[in-house]
């Protein structure tokens, strides 16, 4: 898989090369304190991910993110943990609070291998397969068909057209939209509570202003997703 880095800090560029150093299928094929100065490698070379910092002086990465044509797979990395969220809302395939350890570097590393396997698998293998009956779903999953029981189910993210199933037997990938998924999920048991979220109503460990925890997962509720989120959490409150 091959990447770049992008962020104003030398020491944290110096951070992630160790740290791709060590990961056998990364190639990290340039680090850049300046985002209009990677434009001319993401134009030249096939770049599968950016690591990419929010907060910059030349650029917002976020903006820079929006000049990009066709935009490779994004992982931020930020100290600003407000800014985290945002990543969401972009379409990240993950985020990474600094100071950020090797194994949480890996699991952003991991989440992103398994959005780019599905991304090139042969487009008669990516049609979209999600069907739901009764108290399960059967999910496509690269070459196979899986069942997923919806009692397993703790909460759903969006990557553009592919979604991350999260239950309690682990994460499963498969290619559909948020929108197909919810419009066949049953809607009193689950419930889109942001662009890139779909929680299961009866997984809710506490509510903390504007975020959702569930296993130990902050999930945040998006703007126009509020009203109806708190609406229902007002009708079952006592």
């Amino acid at each position: 898989m091959n990447c770049i880095a992008i962020d104003d800090e030398p020491l944290a560029l110096d951070i992630i090369s160790e740290f791709c150093k060590r990961i056998s299928y990364i190639e990290l094929m340039g680090t850049f304190t300046n985002p209009y100065d990677a434009v001319k490698l993401l134009n030249s070379q096939d770049i599968d991910l950016i690591f990419l910092d929010i907060h910059m002086p030349q650029i917002n990465g976020l903006e820079f993110l929006k000049l990009l044509y066709k935009p490779p797979l994004v992982i931020f990395a930020t100290a600003y943990k407000e800014h985290a969220f945002l990543g969401f809302e972009n379409d990240a395939v993950d985020f990474l609070i600094k100071p950020f350890s090797f194994d949480r570097f890996m699991k952003s590393i991991n989440k992103a291998v398994q959005f780019l396997k599905l991304k090139n698998l042969p487009e008669i293998v990516k049609e979209d397969k999600l069907k739901i009956s009764g108290g399960f779903m059967m999910v496509k999953v690269e070459y196979s068909t899986i069942r997923v029981d919806l009692d397993d189910i703790l909460y759903i993210e969006g990557l553009k057209d592919y979604v991350k199933i999260f239950s309690g037997k682990g994460p499963i990938l498969t290619k559909t939209t948020m929108k197909n998924i919810i419009d066949k999920l049953p809607p009193d048991r689950f419930l889109r509570v942001h662009k890139s979220f779909i929680i299961s109503l009866d997984k809710i460990n506490r509510i903390e202003n504007s975020r959702i925890i569930i296993d130990n997962q902050h999930i945040p509720i998006g703007e126009s997703f509020r009203l109806p989120f708190f609406d229902m959490v007002s009708r079952n409150s006592i």
